[in-house]
């Protein structure tokens, strides 16, 4: 159904009309321990592993108070119903590079720079004033010391539809992350009368559900991306719980994508197969280079196909596909284009986020969207394309996990669960066994711009 003033609880789309979205908050946030799924805080210079190879505790003030600073005005942003963009350049202090920017303003304050005019969204902040996630927390399963925070919504809560789902995270430090977000939620869940809220069986996170708990001892995560594809796409994660991110999963209509990861895994697929039945079709997507978390800096789509149009796909070009499940887009009427490359490569040593993050979007619908303010290679791409481009810093979030997608959260959005992919076979697809199928390696390279990275 479409939006309306009684309906709080409503999104099917990466484009529909935004309306009512959580905002992320780096208030009290740790650096957290080490992880058996993943190596969040890897040490890569060789030098510095003789003496440390990972790093827990607690973060300077004075970064989670810039963080907080760059999500207020994201917030303020998403508020606003006139912005002003401007082209400056400033110095990243982090990285010691000059940056040209493409600077928003709340503010209009010259008669030669690009004015917008966009609908005010509605937003709520992550409830983390308060929390403390430094306090050791213990189940039959693991213990854990320093907990992550709240600054990255989309990780483990997503909207599908009028349901909102809790991810049963494969991360320990993330295990109550989920539970925090209940008192903001519970006021949406008692005035929206058709409203659900579920959870899958919560991940017990114990070393049971991973296949080698001491992996990230003896290989580097370079050298695991690089065998990836080769060991038939296997992670340390197995499959003996139902484990997923939220962030693995793109919303597009009745169609979902759904990214088989160092956290997320089959059962997580089959569980959504089996719990949504009809109402939603979901496609398990592989990256061949890209073991890591989070489909949303792989594959963004930016607007659907329309009579006369067609629809758009942004593909990172470090991350690309399969080619055979690519297909899906090609037989709809989707046009796959490559994103620009970062605007700099170069982050800080304490970075969760690799540079890919670049194209980690979040549209407003499907003429507008918002994007970090360094990335003027993307702006400029969007720009030739049609779309409105809002622009915020956000490149401290990416010591925090993320940037404009990550950091956000959709709750309403204007749109419906209409069929974009209406030629496929996709009782086909669920019969395939995914543990024992011989994938076709072959990555979708169709006119790349520049040469992939490996």
């Amino acid at each position: 159904m479409m939006s309306d003033e009684n309906c709080l609880i409503n999104s099917w789309t990466e484009w529909g009309q935004l309306e009512l979205v959580c905002v992320g908050s780096a208030r009290g946030m740790c650096y957290p321990d080490d992880e058996y799924a993943f190596p969040w805080h890897e040490v890569t210079n060789e030098q510095m592993r003789r003496y440390v190879t990972s790093f827990v505790g607690y973060r300077p003030t004075s970064r989670i108070e810039l963080a907080q600073e760059q999500l207020d005005n994201l917030s303020n942003i998403l508020q606003s119903e006139m912005v002003q963009v401007k082209t400056i350049e400033e110095m990243d202090e982090d990285i010691n590079v000059l940056l040209k920017r493409k600077r928003t303003y709340l503010e209009k304050s010259s008669m030669d720079e690009k004015v917008l005019c966009k609908q005010k969204v509605e937003v709520c902040r992550s409830p983390a004033d308060g929390k403390q996630f430094d306090q050791p927390i213990q189940t039959p399963f693991f213990r854990s010391h320093f907990q992550s925070g709240l600054a990255c919504p989309r990780d483990v809560l997503i909207t599908l539809g009028n349901t909102i789902v809790e991810a049963p995270t494969a991360f320990h430090t993330r295990y109550f992350e989920g539970s925090f977000y209940r008192e903001m939620i519970y006021p949406f869940y008692i005035k929206d009368k058709k409203a659900k809220w579920l959870s899958p069986p919560k991940a017990t996170c114990s070393k049971s559900m991973f296949d080698d708990v001491d992996l990230w001892r003896s290989i580097s995560s370079n050298e695991y991306k690089r065998n990836f594809a080769a060991n038939g796409y296997k992670t340390s994660l197995n499959e003996k719980e139902i484990a997923f991110d939220a962030a693995d999963m793109i919303r597009m209509g009745k169609d979902v994508f759904y990214k088989k990861s160092a956290s997320t895994n089959y059962q997580g697929l089959e569980w959504l197969r089996r719990t949504f039945g009809e109402d939603i079709r979901f496609h398990a997507m592989h990256f061949p280079t890209a073991p890591d978390v989070h489909l949303d800096s792989s594959l963004i789509p930016l607007r659907p196909p329309t009579d006369g149009s067609e629809g758009l796909l942004l593909i990172n070009q470090n991350r690309p596909p399969l080619a055979n499940e690519l297909r899906i887009f090609l037989d709809n009427n989707w046009r796959p284009l490559w994103c620009p490359l970062p605007a700099t490569n170069e982050r800080t040593p304490m970075a969760l986020c690799s540079p890919n993050v670049n194209m980690n979007i979040l549209s407003l619908n499907e003429r507008s969207c918002i994007i970090e303010e360094c990335e003027v290679p993307l702006y400029q791409f969007l720009d030739d394309l049609g779309f409105d481009i809002i622009t915020c810093p956000l490149r401290v979030l990416n010591e925090f996990g993320g940037g404009v997608h990550c950091v956000t959260w959709d709750i309403r959005r204007n749109d419906s669960c209409k069929d974009y992919f209406p030629n496929q076979d996709y009782e086909n697809e669920c019969s395939q066994d995914m543990n024992n199928s011989c994938f076709d390696h072959t990555m979708y390279q169709t006119n790349v711009p520049k040469q992939i990275n490996k």
